[in-house]
Formats: C-alpha cells, sequence, structure tokens
C-alpha cells in the first residue's frame, strides 16, 4: 500500500508527529519528579519511544521501508506477539511502590499475572479493529489514545486531576502522553507490520473519523477492563494463588510468608503440611 506521508501521518490536530512531541515534551517536564517511584527498569518506556520515533523517521525518510516478511496467516499471531511484548515492556517501566515492577500489583509476579487479563484482550481487540474497520498507523494511533482515556479519565483519574486543578492548561500535554504511552505498544507494531496482511479481504468504501476511533478505543477498552474487574479477577486471583504457592514450596523452608517478604499471610508447617494463603491483590 503507497500513502503520502501526509496521509500516513495525519493532518492538522490530528498529525501524528505534534501528538508525539507533546507526549515527549511531557515526560520530560516530568524527568526528576521524585514525588512518585521509580521502577529499577524505567528505560523500558524510553527504549519504546525510541522505536516509535526512529520508526516513523525511517518510515518518512526511506521509501518503501522494509517490513517483516509476514504471510497473511502468520500476520495476525506477529501483530498480537508484538502488541503483548511491547506491552509487557511498558510494564517494566512501571511500579507501585518502588519495591516491586509492574504497575498493576506493588509485587513483581502477581503484578505481571494480573496485567495478562489487560493486555491480551487489548491485542485480540485490536486486531479485531484493524481487521473489521482496515485501520491505518495513524487511526490506530488515536485508537490507542481512546483506550488511554479509561485510565486517565476513570480508573487513575490522573487526566480528570489535571483538568480540575490550575494547572488545567497542562492537560493537552498528560492528554498527549497517555496516548503516545498506549500507542507505543498497541500502534508500533504497525511500523514494522504491513497492515494490509491485517485487514479483512475486499476494498475499504467508507473513511472513519478520528474521533470514530477515538469513542470506539475508550468504549472497548471500558468493557475489557469492566469484563476482567468483574468477571475474570477471581480467575487471576487463582493464578495469583498458585504462583505464590510454587514460590513458597520452591523455597523449602518454613515461617511466615511475611517474614520472606510476601504481600500475603501464609504458614507452611514442618514437612510442608497446610498452606494458608490470603492474598492481597489490588487489580
Amino acid at each position: 500500500m503507497v500513502e503520502s506521508g501526509e496521509t500516513f501521518w495525519g493532518r492538522g490536530i490530528w498529525n501524528v508527529w505534534g501528538w508525539l512531541a507533546l507526549g515527549i515534551g511531557f515526560k520530560l517536564l516530568n524527568l526528576g519528579n521524585d514525588a512518585e517511584p521509580i521502577s529499577p527498569y524505567w528505560f523500558a518506556e524510553i527504549v519504546l519511544l525510541l522505536l516509535m520515533v526512529g520508526g516513523m523517521w525511517a518510515k518518512a525518510r526511506f521509501s518503501g521501508w522494509p517490513r517483516l516478511p509476514l504471510s497473511r496467516k502468520s500476520a495476525p499471531a506477529a501483530y498480537v506477539f508484538l502488541v503483548w511484548l511491547f506491552g509487557m515492556m511498558y510494564e517494566l517501566s512501571l511500579t507501585v511502590t518502588g519495591a516491586g515492577i509492574g504497575g498493576v500489583h506493588p509485587q513483581t509476579i502477581p503484578s505481571f499475572i494480573l496485567a495478562q487479563g489487560d493486555y491480551l484482550p487489548i491485542a485480540l481487540v485490536s486486531y479485531a479493529v484493524i481487521r473489521q474497520t482496515r485501520a491505518t498507523f495513524q487511526e490506530l494511533f488515536f485508537f490507542a489514545g481512546g483506550k488511554s482515556l479509561t485510565e486517565g479519565l476513570i480508573f487513575t483519574g490522573v487526566l480528570t486531576a489535571v483538568l480540575l486543578s490550575p494547572q488545567f492548561w497542562l492537560s493537552p500535554l498528560v492528554l498527549a502522553y497517555y496516548t503516545l504511552a498506549y500507542s507505543s505498544f498497541i500502534a508500533l507494531p504497525l511500523l514494522f507490520i504491513d497492515e494490509a496482511l491485517l485487514w479483512r479481504p475486499g476494498e475499504r468504501t467508507d473513511k472513519r473519523t478520528i474521533p470514530f476511533y477515538w469513542l470506539l478505543g475508550f468504549g472497548l477498552a471500558l468493557l475489557i477492563r469492566l469484563f476482567w474487574g468483574a468477571g475474570l479477577q477471581p480467575a487471576g486471583d487463582a493464578l495469583v494463588w498458585f504462583a505464590c504457592v510454587g514460590k513458597i514450596l520452591g523455597r523449602r523452608c518454613g515461617g511466615t510468608a511475611q517474614e520472606k517478604g510476601y504481600p500475603f499471610a501464609a504458614r507452611i508447617p514442618a514437612g510442608f503440611g497446610e498452606i494458608v494463603c490470603l492474598l492481597e491483590v489490588q487489580g
């Protein structure tokens, strides 16, 4: 598929380069902020940003930007895998308290287990949207922005707090950063995979607007997170429980889990008898 640079990156307010600049600007303003805990792998986010900027620059600079040599059958699995991989890289850059890695739970293992209930559905739903709407990189970039609004406006409320504060004029920067963060794992794979390989057969007869993709991303992400929180959270708790038990048994020692730094109460009598594990999982 051959597109002009203007068509690929978008025009005016929907130009991807402009949002990229605003998002990076917000990131630079927050460098050295000691008010929030920092993950030991904070640089993983920088790697994703470099991949985004480098990939966009290379595509704009060189005609015939090489993509992964994939077939129509293998491209969907490759896209879902890259979304998951980049998502896990982004999770490495997050921490809740500074003690563990990941943004879902204070401890590393529970955080990455629970995160699968977010990233895997997002990857599959994003592929379905690309296939059904024949979305381009630019459209998927803002689709990711719509998904990010569920976090910024509802679940963490960071964007909402900025909008209602005296620093409300910073809200465009915050929104751009959220969009950039989500697009770094949802849209970034399309710089390496030809999106036409993901489209359903046939010609694209209708042109959907960017606000349509914003609303679609917001609605689908809200459904995913409500469904995960209401229906699949118990399954996630069970997975964390088994991970905790496995970790304890692997130590081959008794005593309380709290003494060993685990975020739950557990007791292992001599001889590996009864195990009591009460999780304190935060969604």
